[in-house]
C-alpha cells in the first residue's frame, strides 16, 4: 500500500514516528521493506499494548513489544463530550472514520489521541542497542495497516473499544449520562414533554416574523461534511436550494401558488426535460395536480410541451 492510499490516520501514526529524526526515520524506512516481506506474525492490539512476533532468519521469532498510555476514565468522559459537541464528530465515527481535527477538537479538555513518540515504550527481544531495530520497524508499519483498516484501533489503544465509544455519544446527544451541558435555556432531549412540542404559550398572530434570505442553503455540508454514504453532495445540494426559495417565498408573503409555481419550474429546469410523474416524484406531489399546474404553465408560455398523453413531456 502506497502512502497516498493510506488514510490520513495510519499516515500520522508513521509522521509521528518519522518526526523524531533522520536517523529514525531512514530506519522506519527500512523496516516497511521488512514488513513487506510477511515477517510479521500474531499482531495483537490492546488498550495500551500492541505486541507481535517477527520471524527474521532465526529459528526462533522476536518478541516485540510496545506500549502507550491509555486514558483513564474521566479523560475518557472528556473526550466523549468533546466529540458529542458537534454531530460532524459523531456522524464521521458512526461511519467509520477520525475526523481530521479531532485531536484539535481534544485540545481544550487537554488530550491527544495521537500519541507523541516519546509516550511510546518498546521493547525487542533481538538486543539491538539502537531502536527502532528493523522488527520494531516492522511492527509499526504493519499496526499502521491494520490501523488503516480499522481507525477505531487507535481509540482501543488508549482505552476504549468502538461499541463503549458510540454507546457513550449516542447516549451524550440524546442527554443520556455524560452528556455535555447543555446551553442555558435548551431543555435535553429527554426532558422534553410531548405536550409542549405542538401546544403555543401564546397567540401566534402576535408573534413579529423577519424572514430573511439564506444565502448558502446547503452551508452545513461544508460544516458538517458528507452525510454517511453519501459521496456527491450535489443533488442535495440542489434540493436544498430549491427548498430554501420555496420556504423563502412563503415566508416572503409571495402566496402559495406564485411559490409552487417557481419550485416546479425550478424542478423542471433541474431535470431539463421530464414527464409530469417525474417531476410529481421529486416534489413529493400528487401526478395530477402536477399535470394541471404544468398544462397550466404551458398555456401561460412558462414551460414547453411535447407528445401527449402519459408521453406528454415537458421543458422550461
Amino acid at each position: 500500500m502506497s502512502t497516498s492510499d493510506q488514510a490520513w490516520w495510519s499516515r500520522r501514526w508513521l509522521e509521528m514516528l518519522e518526526a523524531t529524526g533522520a536517523a529514525f526515520a531512514q530506519r522506519l524506512d527500512r523496516g516497511r521493506y521488512f514488513a513487506r516481506k510477511g515477517v510479521v506474525h500474531d499482531l495483537v492490539i490492546e488498550p495500551g499494548h500492541v505486541g507481535a512476533r517477527v520471524r527474521d532468519s532465526r529459528t526462533h521469532p522476536y518478541r516485540v513489544e510496545v506500549t502507550v498510555p491509555t486514558f483513564a476514565d474521566g479523560e475518557w468522559t472528556r473526550v466523549v463530550e468533546s466529540l458529542a459537541g458537534e454531530l460532524r464528530f459523531t456522524a464521521r465515527l458512526l461511519d467509520g472514520e477520525l475526523p481530521e481535527d479531532i485531536d484539535e477538537a481534544l485540545a481544550p479538555a487537554g488530550l491527544e489521541l495521537f500519541p507523541r513518540a516519546d509516550e511510546l515504550d518498546a521493547t525487542c527481544t533481538c538486543g539491538e542497542t539502537r531502536m527502532p531495530c528493523r522488527h520494531l520497524a516492522a511492527v509499526h508499519y504493519s499496526f499502521a495497516e491494520e490501523l488503516d483498516r480499522d481507525p477505531f484501533l487507535l481509540l482501543q489503544l488508549r482505552g476504549r473499544d468502538r461499541g463503549s465509544i458510540l454507546a457513550g455519544l449516542r447516549a451524550a446527544r440524546s442527554g443520556g449520562e455524560g452528556r455535555p451541558a447543555a446551553r442555558p435555556g435548551v431543555l435535553p432531549l429527554a426532558d422534553l414533554e410531548g405536550g409542549s412540542l405542538v401546544h403555543a404559550r401564546g397567540d401566534l398572530d402576535e408573534v413579529t416574523v423577519h424572514p430573511e434570505r439564506v444565502e448558502d442553503p446547503a452551508v452545513l455540508f461544508d460544516r458538517l461534511g458528507h452525510p454517511p454514504g453519501v459521496k456527491d453532495t450535489a443533488p442535495y445540494e440542489r434540493m436544498i436550494a430549491r427548498a430554501a426559495d420555496f420556504a423563502w417565498r412563503l415566508a416572503a408573503g409571495e402566496g402559495s401558488d406564485a411559490a409552487d409555481d417557481e419550485l416546479l419550474v425550478a424542478e423542471l429546469r433541474a431535470q431539463r426535460m421530464s414527464t409530469a410523474a417525474s417531476v410529481a416524484e421529486a416534489l413529493g406531489w400528487p401526478e395530477e395536480r402536477t399535470r394541471e399546474a404544468l398544462d397550466r404553465l404551458f398555456e401561460a408560455g412558462t414551460v414547453m410541451r411535447t407528445g401527449s398523453g402519459e408521453r406528454t413531456r415537458y421543458r422550461a
